[in-house]
């Protein structure tokens, strides 16, 4: 991981300020950088969309350029973009725990979705609905966070539900007992350490050998990376309905100074397209998730389903936990409204987890986000200091 401000930072800088001379003045207020920091994916494919999307929306008075990879990476982005370095950034704010503490509980707070009766497999569809729904009305906090950090928020996507991508069979608590479980973030380590498992944390490069040498037992990560990390070679069984809960950290974000800039019909465009991004993320997702699984059951991969009282533990943990996630932030990060805050993404879940059940395109639910969410952000005091 490069460190944030390093030579590769300096780089950016001036790769970005050769981007803006070569373009001329005029064209470089028109022409908005994107970087996204994933060379391929969900990412990079729904952030052409929304490319798109603002062009149509803003009457062709902004377009924007998507950077995959080559302008900043995930661990300089959030400083690029304060920097200016980009005009927007897909910024995961697990990475940066200190500036983000707000959002980043709220994101931590998945796990709610497994105590819903919910057997869609739409929870990203759901938590990136009610993420969005949470920033822009609910945590003052979150966007004073952001503009310390001179970034704006426009969209959220969801991935789709945790699962145990697993080398063995696990069926019940006992079958936990004793497995060594790769926990993609705190809440799958804590999940993991209650039912009696021991979290294991590696990057995701390195998930595929410690299942192929069963160095873990599982992975708690979603299904689509069966492809993405070529899981699908290392992995036999998958547990469908545990752990449960989703990624919801990356956020798309607009530089404050460029944001204060922009007219109201060009605000309401990005959030416009901020609703489609979202959207096209979380629904590729849901249906990458789909596409993996099936091509897991067809290569003679199990897919199992846990025991109904291995499903009330983990229920019971993820509900103890909740207090701890309140402690934790309150303690570290000095959060002074974490209880708030967990009743409050309780309620909108149980608020979105019906409102997408119908949901069959990332269309349809581009106009359900827009509709239900970034249509009431009042542009005029969004993102804007007091």
């Amino acid at each position: 991981m490069l460190r944030r401000g390093g030579k590769s930072l300096a780089m950016a800088a001036a790769f970005g300020a050769a981007l803006l001379l070569s373009s001329g003045a005029v064209q470089a207020q028109q022409t908005l950088r994107y970087s996204v920091g994933f060379p391929t994916g969900a990412a990079p494919e729904a952030a052409r969309i929304y490319a798109e999307s603002v062009k149509k929306h803003s009457d062709n008075s902004l377009n924007v350029r998507v950077f995959e990879l080559s302008l900043l990476n995930l661990a300089e982005m959030s400083g690029g973009l304060k920097q200016g370095i980009t005009d927007i950034g897909y910024v995961l704010t697990p990475y940066f725990p200190a500036e983000f503490p707000h959002v980043n509980m709220a994101g931590e707070l998945s796990m709610l979705l497994a105590l819903q009766d919910d057997e869609s497999g739409k929870g990203g569809l759901a938590f990136g609905g009610a993420m969005a729904e949470f920033v822009f009305f609910n945590c003052p906090e979150c966007n004073a966070d952001f503009l310390r950090q001179n970034q704006v928020y426009t969209s959220t996507g969801g991935s789709s539900n945790y699962m145990l991508l697993c080398n063995k069979p696990v069926r019940t608590q006992d079958d936990l007992k004793g497995s060594r479980i790769r926990a993609g973030g705190a809440a799958w380590a804590r999940w993991s350490r209650e039912m009696g498992a021991t979290p294991a944390s590696m990057s995701g490069n390195e998930v595929f050998e410690a299942l192929h040498q069963n160095a873990v037992d599982c992975a708690a990560i979603s299904a689509p990376e069966l492809s993405g990390l070529n899981l699908k070679d290392a992995v036999t069984h998958i547990t469908v309905d545990l752990p449960g809960g989703v990624f919801t950290g990356a956020t798309t974000n607009v530089n404050a100074g460029l944001w204060a800039k922009l007219n109201e019909s060009q605000r309401n465009a990005l959030l416009r397209a901020g609703a489609q991004l979202g959207a096209e993320v979380s629904f590729r997702y849901l249906r990458y998730g789909e596409r993996d699984l099936e091509a897991a059951r067809e290569k003679g991969t199990e897919i199992l389903k846990a025991d109904p009282a291995a499903v009330e533990a983990s229920r019971k943990v993820i509900e103890a936990d909740l207090k701890g996630v309140a402690a934790s932030y309150a303690r570290q990060h000095n959060v002074e409204r974490a209880d708030e805050i967990i009743e409050t993404m309780r309620r909108l879940v149980e608020r979105w987890v019906p409102l997408v059940q119908d949901i069959e395109s990332a269309d349809e639910l581009s106009e359900l986000y827009w509709n239900e969410v970034y249509s009431k952000v009042d542009v005029k005091s969004h993102g804007v200091a007091p």
